[in-house]
């Protein structure tokens, strides 16, 4: 676990694959007070007792944030670029806070970052090259009305 820490461009790509495919790209949940949500270009009111749903590549994929928003940049998250795991988010919280008992983040997201990065550096440990071959899975819309 120490070596892996050691290893920034491996911690890097996985926190890159899960900002540009999240683990779980759509949350809801019902608000439990008054709350206004912002965005770069509005504010939304939400009361006691709505419904909200989130749809994280908006928030992961957004372009005033994350420079080349749409590729994948194995490099993004290291030196200066660890600024931007604020805004790599797990369910309810960024990356760089911890779940807590007061909020609905991943209680595992610890545990899957760390498997993630034992995957990628079993990949390499065990071949000396291979190919991949890249697509998704499968991309969530809103419904038409």
């Amino acid at each position: 676990m120490a070596a892996m820490e050691q290893m920034p461009l491996m911690k890097s790509v996985v926190y890159e694959s899960f900002r540009i495919e999240p683990p779980v790209p759509v949350q809801y949940g019902r608000a439990k007070q008054d709350l206004v949500i912002e965005s770069h270009d509005a504010a939304f009111e939400i009361k006691e007792g709505e419904m909200i749903c989130g749809y994280q590549p908006f928030a992961t994929r957004d372009p005033k944030i994350f420079d080349r928003a749409d590729e994948f940049v194995p490099d993004r998250f290291i030196g200066d670029g660890e600024k931007l795991l604020q805004h790599v988010l797990w369910s309810n919280g960024p990356e760089t806070q911890s779940p807590s008992l007061k909020d609905k983040q991943c209680v595992g997201k610890d545990f899957i970052v760390f498997i993630a990065r034992l995957l990628v550096v079993e990949l390499f440990l065990r071949y000396d090259t291979f190919d991949v071959e890249a697509a998704v899975s499968y991309r969530w819309a809103p419904p038409s009305r």
